[in-house]
Parts: structure tokens; sequence; C-alpha cells
């Protein structure tokens, strides 16, 4: 302060750092609000892959490890047992139900021989997002955003089936489930996200 010189007559001025001319705006005051912030593995990717919003909403979700899987109810005391629905064995963690389990694993594979990917992604129960951004990268640019849309298909498709399972006592064997994905990829064809027709 000892070298700040005022100079009678003249106004003060306020200078708002956070823009380059220095004129306040609630843009850059929301903008302000992110500085330093970390952004979690995948949260752009999940965003900007073509597919339903409630879709999209759902990988969030499962990014975020805060679906309701029997593995979670039964940590909250909400079930008598984690495994899986589908096989019965190990704990439903959301990677076992999405990459890790005989069904899904089994659903995954004829999936991926359908579009021609079973020689570039191999699936295997792993964390889910790191599975998904390296599997991706071994697609070609073109094919990519096709390759996710096909992604978030099967994904959700998985979910749906296991949570009608769950709560409807209704179950689709592996072929029932695969033609019922692939119905879907043209509903979402004709619903505007057509990337998935660029994998075929």
């Amino acid at each position: 302060m000892q070298l700040v010189q005022l100079v009678p007559g003249v106004p003060d001025t306020f200078s708002w750092r956070f823009t380059t001319d220095g004129v306040y705006s609630a843009a850059s005051a929301y903008g302000a609000m992110f500085l330093g912030a970390s952004t979690p593995l995948g949260a752009k990717e999940v965003w900007k892959t073509p597919a339903p919003a409630k879709v999209r909403l759902f990988f969030w979700l499962v990014m975020h490890h805060r679906c309701w899987t029997s593995d979670r109810c039964f940590r909250h005391g909400l079930r008598d047992s984690p495994t899986c629905i589908f096989c019965d064995q190990l704990p439903e963690t959301m990677d076992h139900i999405l990459l890790g389990c005989v069904f899904s694993r089994e659903t995954w594979q004829r999936i991926l021989v359908r579009f021609h990917l079973q020689e570039v992604v191999h699936v295997q129960e792993e964390d889910f997002m790191s599975w998904w951004l390296r599997s991706r990268r071994l697609v070609d640019k073109q094919r990519r955003r096709g390759f996710d849309s096909l992604v978030f298909l099967v994904g959700w498709r998985l979910w749906k089936e296991r949570n009608s399972r769950t709560f409807a006592l209704k179950s689709l064997p592996v072929a029932g489930l695969v033609s019922a994905i692939l119905n879907e990829a043209e509903d979402w064809c004709l619903a505007g996200f057509r990337s998935v027709r660029e994998l075929a």
C-alpha cells in the first residue's frame, strides 16, 4: 500500500481480473468458479457421445459410481445378497454388469462380431470408464463416434436387462438381448444418432 499514490480528483476504477478488458460479466464469474477444478476421467467424452440424454446421464452416474447395484444396496443394508442377477456367482458391481459377467461378455462378443470389432476390442472385467477410453483409441477415427454410441447402447441395454430381471422378473437370453440391441440401434438412427450406422 505504501507504493499506491492517490491522485486527488481522480475517481476510483474497478478492474475485473477474470476478463482481458477488466469488465465484469456473469459468464466470466461463472467460469471463475471452476478455476482449479479437475475433470473426472471420461467426463468430456460422456457428454459428447451421440446417444439420448437419458443414456448419457446414466453413464455420468456410472462414472461417479452412483448406480444402485446389488453390491451397493447390500453395503447399505438394503439387500440380503450382493450377488449378480445374471450369473449368481460374483458381487454385482457396475463394472461386473457392464463387462465382467459371463452373460455380459457373451453379449459383447456377439455385438463386436456383428460390427467387425472383435479383433480390436477385448472385453474383460475392469473399470468400465478406463476400458471404454482405452478401447475407443484402438478404433479407427472415422468409426470412433459410432463405437462410442455402440458402447453406450450395449451398456444401457445390459442395465435395462438387469433391472427387468430384478424388478419385473422377466429375462431375455443372450440372443434375445442382442436382437433388442440391434433393434434399438435402428431406433437411435431414426432419432438422429446415426453414428452407429457407420460401424456396419
